[in-house]
């Protein structure tokens, strides 16, 4: 079992582990102790941005490295299952970025490993491990706006630099896995009825190089309906705001200010309607990096806050919407 501290390895030093190493230097009880790149280069460069005591220059150092507990993987989508599997297969407890996998079956076959070497394993799905969102999930089990039947989620537009790897297919760029996979994750921990025995329908435009750049997921169940949709401005700039609402028989709650990491919600009970707003929600990436240490201290395979079966759940969802979109796509 890890000490007091528990000690990081990161792997793939890009964009979104900087921002994790910077919350992760603001973490108490955790630190960076090392981060891997295929290009020593780009090792060296961000453990001295971040004040890091080792850069390695392939992920197999890093694997052997007995001074790291937990390897947080932020390579890109299309090598988080062969990234995954060699820290796993070396012992080392993994927190893996989003989207877990390009398909379920790879995820399961990941958390089949992990049960199989003793070994935790957990989605980077900060959303989940969100103050408010946690206190959202709480009151709508304990029945305060009655069975959900509706939900929509809208985001961005979001602009993302030309050449960025979301659209790029050698490297899993994709819409859907790259930002949908929010309000699915967010929907299978407020409303999971909404997802069983649902259909599922998505359509998509597409690029040049036949990625999907923009997205529509739809999901018809017995107990109710959702709907998400968005998309990338390729070339473009800045991101409009994304939100979602949660419909029940008995009241309803929405929020609008940040789905990814939400501060302030509504939500209509039989006691009236409340504004919340919780500023421990700025807290970003800490809450899973906390979420992560508590769960190896304690010994758990996994989080109960984003369980394996919930990302198994929205894989499968995942999968189904990719393949729907196939041939109804316009360039």
């Amino acid at each position: 079992m890890p000490g007091t501290d528990i000690r990081w390895g990161i792997l793939g030093p890009g964009f979104i582990a900087g921002m994790f190493a910077e919350d992760l230097a603001q973490t108490p009880g955790a630190h960076a102790a090392a981060v891997a790149s295929r290009d020593p280069g780009r090792a060296q460069a961000f453990a001295a941005t971040h004040g890091i005591a080792r850069a390695h220059g392939s992920y197999e150092a890093l694997a052997a490295d007995p001074e790291v507990d937990i390897v947080y993987i932020a390579s890109p989508h299309s090598d988080h299952f062969a990234h995954a599997s060699m820290m796993l297969q070396a012992g080392k407890p993994v927190l893996l970025e989003k989207p877990f996998t390009m398909t379920a079956a790879e995820g399961a076959t990941l958390i089949t490993l992990a049960r199989q070497r003793g070994v935790f394993l957990m989605e980077a799905m900060w959303t989940l491990c969100n103050p408010l969102l946690r206190s959202l999930i709480a009151r709508v089990q304990a029945g305060e706006i009655g069975t959900p039947r509706a939900f929509s989620a809208q985001l961005g537009p979001i602009g993302v630099p030309a050449g960025h790897r979301v659209g790029d297919p050698a490297l899993g760029g994709s819409y859907m896995p790259e930002c949908l996979v929010y309000p699915l994750n967010i929907l299978a921990a407020l409303a999971p009825g909404l997802m069983t025995g649902a259909t599922v329908s998505a359509r998509a435009v597409r690029n040049a190089s036949g990625v999907d750049t923009s997205a529509t997921i739809q999901l018809d169940a017995p107990q109710g309906v959702a709907t998400m949709s968005g998309g990338f401005v390729m070339g473009g700039q800045g991101a409009g705001p994304s939100g979602f609402q949660l419909i029940g028989d008995k009241g309803w709650l929405c929020v609008t200010d940040n789905l990814f990491n939400p501060g302030q919600a509504q939500i209509s009970t039989a006691a009236g309607v409340e504004n919340l707003t919780e500023p421990a929600s700025a807290g970003r990436y800490r809450w899973e990096i906390e979420e992560a240490g508590r769960c190896l201290r304690a010994g758990l395979g996994g989080s109960p806050l984003v369980p394996h079966d919930l990302t198994l759940a929205v894989l499968r969802v995942l999968d189904q919407a990719t393949a729907d979109a196939k041939g109804k796509a316009r360039i």
